[in-house]
């Protein structure tokens, strides 16, 4: 049998027993110490509703306070709106407060670095964490490649790990915030994964909201392709497959009336999605 059908086969194995050994505890596997979002103005973090809007990590700065730090902001770049929130107090002629006004003042921000040239980031320690392990060189080579080859946006910063469908990017959290790499790659891997089903790509079906049974689904694939692929990079699978269980027993719960021909399904398409990051045709040897 080809060696990557086997070891495909061994993991997938792996994740299907722990299954049926109970729950298990799901564990977030990075810690950050700051909102990875912050002014490159002031180095101070953007309030929780300014974060949300913003989505990705990093330093942003108004078109204005680009152009003041020497810089530009790159041809067809857009500008995300955040607003600046201050309460107004109108006092009578006593000095006593009659009313109270709420202001609410919209900005237009740039991304700096990613949409910006001339001006680089001050404060890399608010939002970094570590960025990618460089001990790690063939694996950075292999994700970077699959990211140029694939048009697929990434981004090493922030406090949390996504991919995001309308902009085609992939956020993760620096290695720092990881206690080992191998928990770090799994995390990679599995919204690497998740980019895979672009109508452009595998075009996976993608959900109609969040925690449907197709969402459900594809989150299976995210994990289950993310331990197929530290499997072939070499990387210890034991602590992430554990993990994982805990996570496919989660998600597992959504799927209505589900059925082990949905893992087997999901496991295939885990494989596809591999083999895309991998740049394995199909057809290719297994070796």
């Amino acid at each position: 049998m080809a060696i990557r059908s086997t070891m495909n086969e061994q993991i997938t194995e792996a994740i299907l027993s722990r299954l049926n050994e109970g729950e298990i505890p799901w564990t977030k596997p990075w810690v950050v110490n700051s909102t990875g979002v912050v002014s490159h103005a002031t180095g101070k973090p953007y309030s929780l509703r300014n974060r949300l809007l913003l989505r990705f990590g990093g330093e942003y700065a108004t078109f204005k306070q680009v152009k003041e730090a020497g810089g530009r902001v790159k041809k067809g770049e857009r500008s995300q709106r955040v607003f600046f929130s201050s309460y107004i107090q109108k006092t009578d002629d006593d000095g006593v407060v009659s009313d109270v006004y709420y202001l609410l003042k919209p900005y237009c921000v740039f991304r700096v670095g990613a949409q910006t040239e001339g001006v680089v980031p001050k404060y890399k320690d608010k939002w970094d964490n570590g960025g990618l392990p460089k001990e790690d060189s063939e694996i950075v080579k292999l994700v970077t490649e699959y990211c140029q080859r694939s048009k697929v946006k990434l981004v090493n910063a922030g406090s949390e790990c996504f991919y995001s469908p309308s902009d085609d990017a992939v956020q993760c959290v620096g290695s720092g915030a990881f206690s080992d790499r191998s928990q770090y790659w799994h995390t990679m891997f599995h919204e690497l994964v998740h980019s895979t089903g672009h109508p452009d790509r595998l075009n996976r079906t993608h959900h109609k909201m969040w925690g449907d049974s197709t969402y459900a689904k594809e989150e299976l694939v995210a994990d289950i392709g993310a331990c197929l692929c530290l499997g072939r990079l070499g990387i210890s699978t034991d602590d992430c497959i554990e993990n994982s269980t805990a996570y496919i027993q989660a998600w597992k719960k959504h799927i209505t009336n589900f059925k082990p021909s949905d893992f087997s399904e999901a496991v295939r398409q885990a494989e596809l999605a591999c083999d895309y990051i991998f740049n394995i045709k199909k057809g290719a040897a297994n070796e």
